[in-house]
This record gives structure tokens, sequence and C-alpha cells, in this order.
């Protein structure tokens, strides 16, 4: 395919020197869609970047990368901690005693 119908989007995969057009409804991992006034495109995702909402907003990263604000950084920012399980900077919370709920306080926030 070089076109697709208006509410689809066109996904090129490249194999060495050859192209492949298919036309899809959702672009797959590692890609988002841009819708245009032609043809609707599905574009990959930044180098560091597994699955993206766009071009700047990644929502799941590559290993080795840790997912802060939708940006892949190798090391999470000062007053964060990494999340083992999801690889997602979170901020820093003090635990205190058990009682019932309230909102988290952190350095006076």
């Amino acid at each position: 395919c070089s076109t697709c119908q208006q509410r689809l989007f066109l996904f090129i995969r490249r194999e060495g020197i050859r192209q492949y057009g298919k036309c899809v409804h959702d672009c797959p991992p590692g890609y988002f869609g841009v819708r245009g006034q032609e043809v609707n495109r599905c574009k990959k995702c930044g180098a560091t970047c597994e699955n993206c909402f766009s071009q700047d907003f990644c929502i799941r990263c590559k290993r080795r990368f840790y997912l802060h604000k939708g940006k892949c950084l190798p090391t999470c920012p000062l007053g964060t901690v990494a999340h083992q399980n999801t690889r997602e900077c979170q901020e820093e919370c003090e635990l205190g005693p058990w009682g019932n709920w309230s909102p988290c306080t952190h350095n006076g926030k």
C-alpha cells in the first residue's frame, strides 16, 4: 500500500532495501499515529522509547531507561526514585505511622 482510507494509518515496514506498506487501524508498539491531509502515517518512537503517544511523549521506555514525565532517562532525577516493576521515576515520599488516610506530603508540599 502507498495510501490508505481516511481513518487508517499507513505503516511502512523495511526489510533491507525493500519497503512494505500496510494499512492499519492502530500503529504497532514502537510507533505512533500522525494524521495528515493526504495520508495518515505511523512514525517511529524515539531511540530510547519502546512505546509512545507522540515523538516527544514516551509511554514506556526500553531496557536500561526510566520513564519520567514522558521522557526516557538513564537515571531518575533528584527527588525521585525508580520503581523497579514499571521502570518509572516516582516522587520520593516519607512513610509515616499507619493511621487514617491523609494527603501525602514531601518537603512541606
